[in-house]
């Protein structure tokens, strides 16, 4: 690589991450020393949303499942991830919300980048495509890839534009906002049908394509996506004990009654061999890989709401 070609890529990386401006943990340490508290023994800085006007016992009921999920991946020594956070309704109508912090949308990613950029171009300046960093980056990704299908898959979870899915600074994608999800869906239409969201910018990110290329990331996310799945379905009791008690309770998600729960043990595959279940991982796979239905319903979010 030229110098100038060097400077360049350097400048492009400084760019990439300046995106994402202070990290938290200096924002602490900066409110820590201006605090008159800040001395306090077990003085801390918790970053919340405070949200109002909305129910917000779905969103508790997501993160707890969300939860779940990950204790099973971690119980099994399986490398997905899944990004749980705190949820505290404190009415009918109000609640804290744990922000992710180091993270932004995808959305906020792309509309602070240089017009017309990619995720990808974000991510590999960021990152700088062929290095150690990048390698962990694209594994990290990878892997959170296969642990958020997985969730969207089993727990049907829809809306899934680029202002609800976050990429934090090591490169992990986090979903947020769980309106929507086993058996209501905007408009009361079931438009994202794919199982789960797998478009050609995240495929990009693992050196594949809309085609699904073999790549060696790519390869990875479906080894995942098929252990992960094994794993949840060993444990699928724990997942629809969850859901039962919540049955009743009048969220959204249960507009579909008794089905709601039913459809959800279906999801589970209870009935086929461990060899049956990887096919039908594969099969959603390739049912999800730049689906036509997912690529309408983002592009229907940039056109009205302005959602890169």
């Amino acid at each position: 690589m030229t110098s100038a070609a060097a400077t360049d890529a350097e400048e492009a990386a400084a760019q990439a991450r300046a995106v994402y401006g202070e990290r938290f943990v200096d924002k602490a340490r900066r409110v820590q020393a201006q605090s008159p508290h800040g001395r306090r023994p077990g003085w801390a800085v918790r970053p919340v949303i405070v949200k109002s006007g909305d129910d917000c016992r779905q969103e508790l009921l997501a993160a707890q499942l969300i939860r779940a999920l990950a204790d099973i991946f971690q119980e099994s020594s399986l490398p997905l991830y899944l990004r749980p956070y705190e949820v505290l309704v404190t009415s009918n109508r109000t609640a804290l919300i744990e922000l992710v912090p180091d993270s932004l949308s995808v959305h906020t990613i792309k509309a602070k980048s240089a017009p017309g950029a990619s995720l990808s171009d974000h991510f590999f300046a960021k990152f700088g495509r062929g290095t150690a960093a990048c390698l962990a980056a694209q594994r990290a990704f990878a892997e959170s890839m296969a642990g958020y299908s997985i969730a969207c898959y089993l727990l049907q979870i829809k809306d899934r534009h680029n202002g609800n899915i976050l990429l934090d600074d090591a490169g992990h994608l986090i979903h947020i906002d769980f309106g929507f999800m086993l058996s209501n869906s905007p408009g009361s239409v079931n438009f994202e049908a794919a199982p789960f969201k797998l478009t050609r910018e995240l495929l990009e990110v693992m050196d594949s394509s809309s085609e699904g290329h073999p790549s060696e990331m790519f390869d990875y996310y479906k080894v995942l996506c098929i252990q992960g799945f094994l794993a949840s379905r060993k444990h699928a009791d724990r997942i629809i004990l969850l859901v039962e008690m919540m049955a009743a309770s009048g969220c959204p998600c249960f507009k579909a009654g008794a089905r709601a729960v039913h459809n959800l043990r279906k999801r589970f595959h209870l009935n086929l061999t461990e060899t049956q279940c990887v096919e039908v991982v594969l099969a959603m796979i390739a049912d999800s890989l730049d689906a036509w239905r997912t690529r309408q319903y983002d592009y229907y979010q940039r056109v009205l709401n302005g959602i890169l």
